[in-house]
């Protein structure tokens, strides 16, 4: 009941541009092609490393990254995700939420610019959802954020630093598991999108997180070198790759070049 008590205390998230978490989301026109994307063929990185142990992208697949380069990761994601088909992107907007309230589009605005394109542009086709507590986010993203992603086309569904609100020393063990059993479901319904989460610093409920996923990578950073590991996938067997956050970056500022 203390629980309950809070939610209803807390102000709606944060969501940019104007969208109202708080009614109900009504999907109206939509583009017929928005429901026949089952799979994603053309979608990738741009970066072989990581293309080759997260593809196929696919609706209705989760990919868990954990580690303090995923960030990065998801950042590219989301940019690519709005180019056009023939450029390895979905041709979609993204919707983007904030789980720890703490993103930094930097790179974002870095990689539209080198594609020629005008940041505010670019971030006119992200649907951003900042949340401030887990409540928060657990009320969005299991009550509306199938409809926010269905309403906005959505092909690509980033919940960023997923656990950074679950830090409050007062929770229970037992509430914490209830919020993250309701957050798994809500995922689960969205039909339509290719979800990512990102796993950011350090959580004890980091791997209870990663058994969701249909693919899971871990991006651990040491001496500037970023190894990533496949750990989870439908298909493939685990494998590793081993990078600097430069060679992912010029990966993707070569691919604006072509």
């Amino acid at each position: 009941m203390e629980s309950d008590v809070r939610h209803a205390q807390l102000q709606p998230p944060v969501v940019q541009p104007s969208f109202s978490p708080a009614r109900g989301t009504a999907i109206q026109g939509l583009h017929p092609e928005f429901y026949q994307a089952s799979s994603f063929p053309h979608f990738s990185l741009g970066f072989p490393q990581l293309d080759s142990m997260m593809r196929p992208f696919s609706s209705r697949r989760l990919i868990v990254m954990k580690g303090d380069t995923a960030p990065a990761v998801a950042e590219l994601m989301v940019f690519r995700a709005q180019l056009p088909f023939d450029a390895g992107g979905l041709d979609s907007t993204v919707f983007f939420v904030d789980g720890g309230n703490r993103s930094d589009l930097y790179l974002f605005s870095m990689f539209a610019k080198w594609h020629g394109l005008k940041s505010t542009a670019a971030m006119s086709k992200v649907v951003t959802c900042r949340v401030f507590t887990s409540y928060q986010l657990t009320d969005f993203v299991s009550k509306r954020l199938v409809d926010a992603a269905e309403d906005h086309m959505a092909r690509l569904v980033v919940i960023s630093d997923l656990l950074g609100t679950f830090n409050e020393p007062e929770q229970e063990e037992r509430e914490t598991r209830r919020l993250l059993k309701s957050i798994e479901d809500g995922i689960e319904r969205l039909k339509h999108s290719l979800v990512v989460v990102t796993l950011t610093s350090p959580n004890k409920h980091d791997d209870a997180v990663m058994e969701w996923a249909d693919v899971g990578v871990s991006l651990a950073s040491s001496r500037k070198r970023i190894r990533a590991g496949l750990v989870k996938h439908p298909t493939k067997p685990p494998m590793a790759s081993s990078f600097t956050l430069s060679q992912l970056l010029k990966s993707a500022k070569r691919g604006a070049l072509r």
